[in-house]
């Protein structure tokens, strides 16, 4: 399984990963792994596929290598439209991880990502095409910790299209209200007998 950690993921970081694969303690779990860094499949600015400050060229290079999966520290990029729909398209499972990465300094993120390795190999090794993963920013781990599901959907237009369903049963609402408020009565229908008329004096006044 081809693995690749993005350019948001401290480099130092990477090579300890690459240089402790064969080591004895990681070298089960790492059996099948391998491990690099998104440089490789960067488009060079005279290459046809070059966009500048656009992941999306690479996420295909890499998938066309055989690529299957995305560490990223960048925790937008499920949120840019082109980009997470590359990674959608292509199959990528992708492990992000919780907004406070982005602020922290290079030995928490080293610690929280040595922390849960184990448990993200094995969520990989089951993981759905296309699917997106969070790793939880706490430690240490408890039993049964897993890492958080989270949709790889467009959010923005999942929130459009939820704002409006709302506004729709609004308006239904609404006007199902006024159709009863300005129900008119049936024209057609014979003249009720008042409290006060009797049923003679009722014909007496339809013959007139």
């Amino acid at each position: 399984m081809k693995i690749a950690f993005d350019e948001h993921i401290p480099p130092v970081l990477v090579k300890v990963f690459q240089e402790f694969a064969s080591d004895r303690h990681l070298l089960k779990l790492n059996a099948d792994l391998v491990l690099q860094s998104v440089k490789l499949y960067y488009p060079k600015p005279e290459d046809s596929d070059y966009l500048r400050r656009n992941d999306a060229p690479w996420v295909k290079r890499f998938a066309a290598a055989g690529g299957k999966v995305v560490i990223s520290g960048n925790t937008r990029m499920k949120i840019v439209p082109h980009e997470r729909l590359a990674l959608v398209e292509e199959g990528m499972v992708v492990i992000f991880f919780d907004g406070g990465w982005n602020n922290w300094n290079f030995f928490k993120k080293c610690s929280l990502l040595i922390h849960w390795w184990p448990t993200i190999v094995k969520q990989l090794k089951t993981a759905n095409p296309s699917s997106f993963w969070h790793v939880p920013a706490v430690w240490p781990i408890k039993d049964g910790s897993k890492l958080r599901s989270v949709s790889n959907e467009d959010l923005k237009l999942l929130k459009i299209d939820r704002q409006k369903a709302a506004q729709g049963k609004m308006r239904s609402a609404r006007d199902s209200k006024r159709a009863k408020a300005y129900r008119h009565p049936d024209l057609f229908a014979d003249s009720p007998v008042t409290a006060n008329e009797s049923p003679n004096e009722a014909e007496t006044t339809e013959a007139r």
